[in-house]
């Protein structure tokens, strides 16, 4: 038994993956098709939020905070 990950091709008007060298052919294989999901990193979302009030105001309100 093996466990490949492969990425989807366009392949006509269908979508198709590539086993590669891994199998000869006329090879029976059952496959079984699970998505990945995408995992959110920091840097996808890092410039994406926008504020209206200043990074320099924001931190000396956080400076305040802390430190009286």
């Amino acid at each position: 038994m093996k466990e490949l990950i492969r990425t989807t091709k366009k392949w006509g008007n269908s979508v198709g993956i590539l086993l590669g060298k891994d199998f000869k052919p006329n090879t029976k294989v059952r496959v079984l098709i699970s998505e990945e999901k995408k995992v959110t990193k920091a840097g996808d979302v890092f410039g994406i939020l926008k504020m209206k009030t200043s990074t320099e105001k924001l931190m000396k309100e956080i400076d305040k905070e802390l430190w009286g």
